[in-house]
């Protein structure tokens, strides 16, 4: 039997095997994701969920704000904001994952969260989303404070070097925001780099915040 790499396979297909709704049957799921948004949305705006909305929708599914699966929902409904859904992102993502109530969307969830765990790709599409859904609109680079809350959730159990990036940014705070190429290069960065920065090398086109991690960093281990 020949498995195909999960990356060849359309995302919606990853997490549904459902065959294509009839007409009658789009209209009825259509509707209970409707009524379902109806519950959460804005009382000044029925085109948009704000922050309380969300948190009223993650609190009533059993989400953390504090977990990666906030991000993974966002990531399915193509957000634009972080602490808003609107009613068309909604539609969006409901449709994309095949659900339309809550227990169906935990199920969807937890085979998404599996994928994400198992697969690079996957992540990797869910990390790079996260740099302009996080960052303030008006902005052109993120605030080190948000990148730093968000890679305790991404990063920091997957890659242990990411840990000790983060302590030396708290700590010698060389930057206030950090730029697109930095936070897609620190991905790259904790896969290639172990904890006792064996695989790390001075030439290699690393961006300059990752050159005095690295020699912040051995004088740390230095002086132990």
């Amino acid at each position: 039997t020949i498995t195909e790499p999960a990356q060849l396979i359309p995302r919606k297909q990853r997490y549904t095997n459902k065959a294509p709704k009839t007409n009658k049957e789009q209209k009825i799921f259509d509707r209970h994701c409707q009524l379902w948004y109806d519950k959460y949305k804005d009382s000044d705006n029925s085109d948009i969920m704000g922050p309380d909305g969300c948190q009223a929708f993650f609190s009533d599914i059993g989400v953390s704000l504090e977990s990666i699966t906030p991000l993974i929902i966002a990531w399915k409904m193509n957000c634009s904001r972080m602490g808003y859904i609107t009613k068309n992102e909604w539609q969006h993502g409901m449709k994309a994952l095949n659900v339309e109530n809550e227990s169906k969307l935990k199920v969807a969830l937890s085979t998404a969260e599996q994928c994400i765990e198992k697969h690079d790709k996957e992540f990797e599409g869910l990390y790079n989303f996260c740099y302009p859904y996080a960052k303030s609109e008006n902005q052109k680079s993120m605030d080190v404070e948000v990148a730093i809350a968000l890679w305790q959730v991404l990063l920091v159990n997957r890659y242990p070097i990411v840990k000790s990036f983060i302590q030396f940014l708290q700590e010698k705070k060389p930057v206030k925001v950090i730029n697109k190429d930095q936070w897609r290069s620190l991905l790259e960065f904790g896969r290639d780099i172990p904890e006792d920065l064996s695989g790390y090398d001075p030439v290699s086109y690393w961006p300059v915040l990752f050159d005095d991690f690295v020699e912040w960093k051995k004088k740390q281990e230095s002086d132990v």
